[in-house]
């Protein structure tokens, strides 16, 4: 068989693509849409002699049209696996395609990010999501209203990089006009604008012009009339504008002060941090609405500056909010006239070079697959040491506390560290410990006597000690078993020196001491080998009286110094959002915050940490710690709601995607009150999740009732069925239909499930829904499974039908603190081929459909596994899978250092029940924008008391 892969076959496999971005059916593709063979025969000996491609045969023509939709069914499991999604209005895709010429805009900035070190990989998934969301924009909206959208990335993951992305393709496909909103700082305006400018402009054929300050007395160079918008012109234009109302409102006075050139303007707008300054305040009752808001939404809905109707209209209008943190976006308010992405909403690809909240602060749940152990670099700030932090806030010469003097030290020996593996670039501590500026420079002050007044051999001692301490608990091995999947082998990942080996090093930075940026002979910033002190706040623009720069200010790229320079950054909201910090290996954080989104943005510690991740090292108090892990499921959960959406065909014009909302408003409220105002309490909703059971209780007595109460249970049940096994998905289980939900829930108001389980720590409203939508023939009869491994070593189950089912093995999360001992938490129930054990796929009528179950089968993700049933049809049936799990199951390994042996008193009785997402275009709840749940969370120690708005 020829090898189709080869570069002769470059032209068919392109024609293919081109069909199918163009909405062509496989069934159509395959005969070159033609009506039969000898049609599609001719086609083939036409394209010898037009197009210069390779002689084919009938055969040849289809193998290559397989491997093409083999490729095109691969590229959507990689989206489920890294967590792409799009929810869309039921309006059709565009037609546009990736522009393929090598001198196009899209193409050349292709050719960039792979110059600049972006993986291939990375660029291709880039690519994907660009040109997906490209497909729901509209470069005509004279008749249909201009697109409204919504891109959820992650904070410090690299966003712009989409964004520019985005640009480029559109421009290739000739939407003219780019206004990207900014925030409220004009320093990171004039970042974006450059880099943005950097990134686009390259000699291609397309033309890119920045443009800034617009308004109707800007520079006669930059009006309107002078610029070229025809269809015909190659020029592209964009600006940069901070979420200011005068600025907006001189926008849009530029943009409508030429009624012919307005009428050309194909715009798209994308509103970076778009949780922010824009969102509406106002009380929406009333239809009123804040200023800012309201200009955007004047810019958006082609009105004047005054939010009034005007005769001219744009050609094309197109707005999109980037933002790591929605919730605001698609809580606030959801009118015609509003920014709520009626049009789409989509998720980026989490890299698996990302450390986010997930990766950092651990994500376990009864509802996914997808747990993360979280890295054990996460250190609690005492009680007492925040009585110290108070202490210096309130004006009192102190020490600084251990914790601290812990983090200083830790980043003495990081730096030392990055310096002999020959790191090029800026190295940064970050201390965030009040928004109050008075605060930061008592800190500061504190931070550098501390360094000044010590001994060099002192300082040294306390090094080494927290150097040994940190290497031997967090270490590369540790770093494998709790972030399996990062993308690097361990041959790129620089391990531990010795505290021998940094010790020179850290003597160096101490004899160069620690100062804020001196200012050089030239009016040039200089740098040194010691510490930068820098206090980063509105109070210390400039140049203070000793000639030094107290506000972070990295080298600029080109002039790097060498070693790599380090900085202590104190500071407070200009840290906040936006900022990156670079090389961020160190942080001490312990401002208490109300509000979810507000605290993620605050996690400048996310982001990427290539050359260097075993260092980074947070320290924060225990309530800040519990919000993150709160945090990390609310972003997990709205993700993977959205990408169940995406399966089961969910408009959002439709229905607004469920937000896990926060246990009590004292812990953290999602977002500000007046930023969430259309949110509803909606009726419970259990549809298209799997609920599973991963915390138990150590009472024998308890365990014991429920092993009793399963066997009792299953006695019950009669008959196993016996359907067709050909695929090996029955090969070690016990399968039951058409079980009665009354007998469900009897057997589940009888089980003991551990309180902390959100969903099964009270299971009424579960029981009681779920009853509802029975009683209404939304949902029809159950499937039981008991499922078990494939060997005995764990022992044997005999069920009380005379069956025998090995038990499987799960180990135990090593316990954090004294509560955590009082549980067993397994992270992960169940086994990812399970959810698919009850399909039978013989019974599949559609021979396509039949084979795509088959061809999935071997994947083991949820969320397509949940496709799959509704595809075999079990869109109605629900399901539970009953596990018994060895109490005696082994840790893998002695040297684990994030499991442990399960060590139960007695078996445990795992439960997951699956419940499915109703038909397309069906919904179980008629409301749906907050999801309440009760979680219980342990208060800790709290220093500040207010809301950060």
């Amino acid at each position: 068989m020829p090898d189709y892969s080869l570069p002769i076959y470059d032209q068919p496999r392109a024609w293919i693509k081109k069909s199918r971005e163009h909405g062509i059916s496989w069934e159509q593709v395959e005969l070159a849409r033609k009506s039969d063979t000898e049609g599609l025969i001719r086609f083939l000996e036409n394209q010898v002699d037009m197009n210069f491609w390779p002689e084919l045969s009938v055969d040849d023509w289809k193998a290559i049209v397989n491997l093409q939709k083999s490729a095109e069914e691969n590229a959507k499991k990689i989206g489920f696996k890294i967590g792409v999604a799009q929810i869309h209005d039921h309006g059709e895709d565009n037609a546009v395609t990736v522009p393929q010429d090598p001198f196009s805009s899209w193409q050349l900035y292709k050719e960039k990010l792979l110059m600049d070190g972006f993986k291939e990989d990375t660029v291709k998934e880039i690519e994907r999501t660009t040109i997906k969301i490209l497909r729901r924009l509209n470069n005509d909206t004279r008749e249909s209203g201009p697109v409204k959208g919504l891109v959820i990335g992650n904070v410090q993951s690299g966003k712009t990089a989409n964004i520019a992305a985005l640009m480029a393709m559109a421009a290739d496909w000739g939407w003219n006009m780019f206004i990207v909103l900014s925030g409220t700082i004009e320093s990171l305006r004039i970042q974006t604008q450059n880099r943005l400018f950097n990134d686009l402009n390259q000699q291609g054929t397309i033309f890119w012009r920045s443009l800034e300050h617009l308004s109707r007395s800007v520079d006669i160079s930059q009006k309107a009339q002078n610029l070229h918008f025809d269809s015909a012109s190659k020029e592209r234009y964009f600006t940069v504008c901070l979420k200011n109302s005068s600025r907006l409102s001189k926008l849009i006075q530029w943009a409508q002060a030429d009624a012919n050139k307005q009428k050309q303007m194909k715009i798209l707008v994308i509103d970076d941090e778009a949780d922010q300054a824009g969102i509406n305040t106002g009380h929406i009752d009333e239809k009123e609405r804040k200023k800012i808001n309201k200009l955007i939404c004047a810019l958006v809905n082609g009105q004047n500056e005054k939010a009034e109707e005007i005769n001219e209209k744009y050609y094309a209008m197109n707005y999109i909010g980037y933002t790591a943190t929605p919730y605001a976006n698609i809580l606030n308010e959801a009118g015609e006239e509003s920014l709520y992405p009626k049009n789409f909403i989509t998720t980026l690809a989490v890299s698996k070079e990302y450390f986010g909240p997930q990766q950092i602060f651990g994500y376990s749940s009864e509802n996914e697959d997808t747990n993360f152990e979280g890295l054990d670099i996460v250190r609690t700030i005492s009680g007492e040491d925040l009585s110290v932090i108070k202490d210096i806030h309130d004006g009192y010469e102190m020490e600084p506390p251990d914790s601290l003097v812990d983090a200083i030290c830790w980043f003495l020996c990081g730096v030392s560290c990055m310096r002999i593996w020959g790191y090029e670039k800026p190295v940064s501590m970050l201390v965030h410990t009040s928004q109050k500026t008075v605060h930061h420079k008592m800190i500061a002050d504190t931070i550098s006597k501390w360094l000044d007044n010590n001994s060099e051999e002192y300082i040294l001692k306390k090094a080494e000690i927290v150097w040994k301490k940190e290497t031997q608990r967090f270490n590369l091995q540790t770093f494998r078993e709790q972030y399996p999947s990062y993308d690097r082998p361990d041959s790129e990942i620089n391990d531990y020196p010795s505290f021998e080996e940094i010790k020179e090093q850290i003597l160096i930075i101490l004899q160069d001491s620690i100062s804020h940026i001196q200012l050089g002979d030239d009016g040039e910033l200089t740098y040194h080998k010691g510490i930068h002190l820098c206090i980063d706040n509105c109070t210390n623009n400039g140049i203070n009286t000793e000639g030094m720069h107290v506000r972070l200010a990295y080298p600029e790229a080109g002039k790097m110094p060498s070693p790599a320079p380090a900085f202590i950054v104190v500071g407070g909201a200009t840290l906040s959002r936006g900022l990156t910090i670079e090389g961020l290996m160190s942080t001490f954080f312990l401002r208490s915050v109300g509000q979810a989104d507000t605290l993620m943005q605050m996690g400048r510690w996310f982001g990427y940490r290539k050359n260097y991740e075993l260092l980074p090292r947070v320290w924060v108090t225990e309530k800040t710690r519990n919000q993150f892990e709160f945090l990390a499921s609310l972003d997990q959960e709205l993700r993977d709601e959205i990408q169940i959406m995406d399966i089961n065909g969910r408009s959002p014009s439709d229905y607004g995607p469920k937000v896990k909302n926060t246990p009590k408003v004292s812990f953290i409220r999602i977002t500000a009150k007046n930023k969430m105002q259309a949110a509803t309490e909606s009726e419970m909703d259990y549809s298209g999740v799997s609920n599973q059971t991963y915390l138990f209780d150590t009472d024998s007595e308890l365990l014991a009732a429920n092993i009793c109460e399963t066997e009792r249970f299953l006695r019950k049940l009669g008959d196993e069925w016996k359907g067709e096994d050909p695929y090996g998905l029955r090969k070690n289980s016990a399968i039951w239909k058409n079980v009665p939900f009354e007998m469900i829930r009897s057997y589940i108001e009888k089980f003991n499930f551990q309180k902390r389980l959100r969903v099964f720590n009270d299971t009424k409203p579960l029981l009681d829904w779920l009853k509802d939508v029975t009683t209404k023939g939304k949902l029809g009869s159950w499937n039981v499974i008991v499922a078990g491994k494939n060997d005995s070593a764990n022992g044997v189950w005999e069920l009380p039908n005379g069956r025998i089912i090995n038990k499987v093995k799960r180990t135990r999360k090593k316990p954090r603190n004294e509560f955590e001992e009082t549980v067993i938490n397994i992270g992960v129930l169940r086994g990812p081929r399970d959810i698919l054990a009850d399909i039978d796929v013989s019974a599949i009528s559609d021979e396509d459909c039949r084979n795509e179950v088959v061809e999935y089968i071997e994947s083991g993700e949820t969320k397509a596994a949940m496709a799959f049933r509704d595809k075999a049809g079990l869109d109605t049936i629900p399901q539970m899978i009953i596990y018994r799990v060895d109490k005696d199951s082994k840790a893998p390994g002695r040297d684990s250092t994030t499991r442990i042996d399960l060590n139960a008193p007695e078996d445990l009785i795992g439960i997951c029940l699956y419940i499915p997402g109703g038909r397309i275009g069906t919904s179980y709840a008629s409301t749906i924008s907050i999801k309440m749940e009760n979680d219980l969370f342990d208060g800790g120690a709290d220093m500040e008391g207010t809301d950060e708005n």
